[in-house]
């Protein structure tokens, strides 16, 4: 079990580490970096994202929070950011947004309601 919760543990690291790089470098606010970590997390205790790279879930994290905040930055900004192409985070994306709802943190200060966001 101790592995387990290791490998976790790696993985958030990682996913923060991720988010914060690509979030500052796109000029989101810590609000979206830390939604864009909790929904990357989620994804994964989910298993959406089976066989994704951590890179393409990041992205397509930020995604979907930039797209629910005021903070909105196109597939193609964050991938190019992320090093991932712009199909490469809409793919991803899809894998999230049927989850969307449950992905998002209680807290998080949507703009725009989940029920609204772009399907891809």
């Amino acid at each position: 079990m101790d592995a387990v919760n290791s490998h976790v543990n790696d993985l958030l690291t990682l996913y923060t580490n991720l988010q914060s790089r690509f979030c500052g470098n796109l000029g989101l606010p810590h609000s979206i970096q830390a939604a864009a970590t909790r929904i990357a997390k989620k994804a994964v205790e989910l298993d959406l994202v089976a066989g994704r790279s951590p890179i393409s879930i990041a992205a397509a994290a930020i995604y979907m929070a930039s797209q629910a905040s005021s903070n909105k930055k196109t597939a193609k900004e964050i991938g190019e950011i992320a090093g991932a192409a712009e199909v490469t985070v809409k793919q991803t994306y899809k894998l999230l947004y049927p989850r969307a709802g449950e992905l998002f943190p209680e807290d998080f200060k949507f703009t725009t309601a989940v029920e609204s966001l772009p399907l891809s």
